[in-house]
């Protein structure tokens, strides 16, 4: 059920079945023109919920605009399904660009071979092939994205929401923020309960030190309500910010002892011995589908810590290996 949280703004509850995440925030800003904030998957019971809310808050579909924080399919997947004509959806230039070019085959089988030089078997890259929301819930190939920049202005009644570019989580993730409300819409930049994954995209050398830096472009704006994507759980920007970065200092810390602890191993390897909050007696016990965003993780750690000269990737027997 849309739960009202402000004046003209609501929450909608759009469920992840099957997902550790659980469900997604939808947010929409009603007025002579409404406005949407991410999607949830292209699955039916994200449809089904979402349809349900928007029918529910009697919101005019033909009036109704969607912006998309980033890329990944929990966000976007369903926005080409909803969007009518004489609507628009905006999504971050860099993003979207990559949303265009990504969601084609070729990309996911360089992603899938990637994969496997840092570890995976290919049977399990096979798998994932399959499984993994992230390409089968995505979006299908539409070609009629706005593309917004840092510092563009979006109006929805009397609300002035200005694009505010962090990138780390993706490349190109975008934050809203309404200075007069002082509304922070975060999506996955900032979260609570739950940090949000960073990991390793191609033609980006250090992701982790992106999203760092842009905890700190967040941390002095003047937030009343900060509005993440995931989970009920919110509070104070600057504290999270703090605690976020310390989390990841420990993470780069605990990084770079396993390496120099057991040189020569796989990124794979490597987020086998990591700490990770989830509920398996061991790395084998993992799901699939988590042992691919612990790589990922393990893979941004270890390019931060290369960048920064402490840790060299080797090739060997074609696989990536990592030393001190």
């Amino acid at each position: 059920m849309a739960e009202q949280i402000g004046k003209d703004l609501w929450r909608l509850e759009i469920p992840l079945v099957g997902n550790p995440l659980k469900e997604l925030n939808s947010y929409l800003i009603t007025g002579e023109r409404a406005l949407l904030i991410d999607t949830g998957f292209r699955q039916a019971p994200c449809q089904e919920a979402m349809e349900r809310q928007l029918r529910e808050l009697g919101v005019d579909r033909d009036r109704m605009d969607i912006f998309l924080t980033h890329l990944h399919s929990d966000h976007t997947g369903l926005a080409p399904e909803l969007i009518r004509p004489g609507c628009q959806i905006s999504i971050g230039r860099t993003d979207g660009l990559r949303l265009l070019r990504e969601g084609r085959e070729e990309s996911w089988r360089a992603l899938s071979e990637a994969y496997v030089r840092e570890g995976f078997s290919p049977a399990e890259m096979a798998e994932l092939w399959e499984t993994n929301p992230a390409k089968v819930a995505a979006p299908p190939h539409w070609e009629g994205y706005t593309f917004l920049d840092d510092g563009d202005v979006l109006t929805c009644g009397d609300h002035r929401l200005r694009c505010v570019l962090t990138p780390g989580h993706t490349p190109g993730h975008m934050c809203l923020y309404d200075e007069e409300a002082g509304w922070l819409f975060c999506g996955d930049h900032v979260l609570f309960h739950i940090t949000p994954n960073i990991c390793r995209w191609s033609g980006v050398e250090d992701a982790l030190g992106e999203y760092l830096h842009s905890l700190e472009q967040v941390a002095d704006l003047q937030v009343r309500q900060l509005f993440p994507a995931h989970r009920t759980e919110t509070g104070d920007l600057q504290a999270r910010v703090a605690e976020l970065q310390d989390h990841h200092a420990r993470r780069i810390a605990s990084t770079l002892s396993i390496v120099r602890r057991r040189p020569g191993q796989t990124a794979y390897d490597i987020a086998g011995q990591m700490a990770w909050s989830i509920r398996c007696r061991s790395w084998e016990d993992f799901p699939l589908q988590q042992k691919f965003f612990a790589v990922g993780e393990a893979l941004a750690h270890l390019d931060y810590l290369e960048v920064r000269g402490q840790v060299q990737r080797w090739e060997e027997d074609g696989k990536h290996v990592y030393h001190a």
